[in-house]
């Protein structure tokens, strides 16, 4: 605090340094000039003062008067900021007082402020107060906010009367990870991040905010694919809901099986993208086939269509004369269905329709009762999961044999 100004207020037998600790006037260094035990201000006054020396192990300030005032007054914003430590001060001594300007403004005669000497004037320039605070602490994850750029929150820090805005600079974070930062809580493996902050104040102006952290600092493209792998797993094991849809686009399949609602997804824009992914975190039976199945769908045709249970898609082929639909599971033993029509929107959409019905009733009466009854045209590969064989390339001979 040396060479800081501040106010030392005047009330009856007490000074303050703060609005809320009082202090006896034989502690604020006036007993040696009066016999103060028997003296108090008549009417509220104060003095402006710069702090010469602060000792800190006595709780002491050494300070000179540069102006006395009669009258109310506020503290200053900076003066607030330091309310802690000075609220510590036990002891105030001066190194001159001006005993007639101190009897004015303890009896009240006169009016105004009053200066010790010529060197003091009432217009002299007010050297800015500056002033930094460092402060390290925890923000839970649930309370920062995900922004373009970064991760922003407001804290209040010890010495400062309001809370800040802090952001931590991440150029690898986007604004849509708001809505998903539980699955970057699970993956940093804390609830909380450390951040230390430091500001710079110039008078009650905040010049300067920096704030780090290191768990924000861990978030990066390899960290982000952690994440996105979390979230899909979690869509991918969550119990089935119960309605009667089966076929989901990607963006359906997310507003239902996620575990939160999400207004724009946070990590794919497309259902390729999405796909990919489930392969890869997956323990993929048919991970050969899917590859081709979907280098072969016609995504502007159709968006490629999810099912959760059991986790399969359906995909859209051209033969030379039909669309052929082919549904493939992910990781089961399940036989690849493949459904032709003729090349026309309406029947493709009616089509689709009706293979909601068709997975309704395998679900309930199973798949042997679908294929003993069906009356639409649709054939069946079996896979081959032989180690003998290359299931794989027999499988694809089969599938190109029906795609007429």
């Amino acid at each position: 605090m040396n060479g800081q100004e501040f106010k030392i207020v005047f009330k009856q037998d007490k000074a303050f340094l703060t609005g809320d600790k009082p202090m006896p006037l034989e502690k604020a260094g006036l007993s040696d000039i009066l016999n103060i035990e028997r003296k108090e201000f008549k009417y509220p006054a104060y003095w402006t003062i710069r702090v010469i020396n602060h000792n800190e192990n006595e709780k002491k300030i050494f300070c000179e008067v540069l102006a006395y005032h009669l009258g109310e007054t506020e503290f200053e914003q900076s003066q607030k900021q330091l309310s802690d430590k000075l609220n510590d001060i036990e002891l105030v001594r001066f190194r001159k007082i001006d005993t007639g300007e101190l009897l004015k403004t303890l009896t009240g005669k006169g009016s105004g402020s009053f200066y010790p000497s010529k060197d003091v004037a009432p217009d002299r320039v007010k050297q800015p107060y500056k002033q930094t605070l460092t402060e390290t602490f925890f923000v839970p994850i649930k309370n920062a906010r995900f922004i373009l750029g970064g991760v922003s929150f407001n804290k209040k820090l010890q010495g400062h009367y309001k809370p800040i805005e802090f952001t931590i600079a991440n150029y690898d974070i986007r604004e849509e990870f708001d809505a998903v930062k539980n699955y970057f809580a699970n993956v940093l493996k804390t609830k909380k991040i450390q951040v230390t902050a430091t500001v710079e104040f110039t008078d009650d102006e905040i010049t300067s905010t920096v704030a780090k952290s290191p768990e924000i600092e861990k978030i990066n493209k390899d960290l982000i694919d952690n994440v996105k792998f979390e979230f899909v797993r979690a869509t991918k094991k969550k119990i089935s809901v119960d309605i009667d849809k089966n076929l989901f686009t990607m963006d359906e399949y997310f507003d239902t099986f996620a575990d939160i609602e999400i207004k724009t997804n946070p990590f794919y824009n497309n259902e390729k993208d999405f796909f990919d992914d489930l392969l890869k975190i997956s323990n993929t039976k048919h991970y050969k086939h899917l590859r081709f199945l979907s280098s072969q769908h016609l995504h502007d045709i159709m968006k490629l269509k999810f099912i959760h249970k059991p986790f399969s898609f359906i995909f859209l082929i051209q033969g030379d004369k039909n669309y052929h639909i082919i549904w493939e599971t992910l990781d089961t033993e399940e036989a690849t269905y493949i459904w032709y029509i003729t090349k026309d929107p309406d029947v493709l959409k009616l089509t689709m329709r009706k293979l909601e019905d068709i997975i309704n009733v395998m679900k309930v009466q199973g798949k042997r009762a679908y294929i003993n009854a069906a009356d639409e045209p649709f054939r069946r590969i079996n896979h081959d999961y032989s180690k003998l064989v290359d299931g794989f390339v027999k499988w694809k001979g089969d599938l190109e044999n029906y795609l007429t």
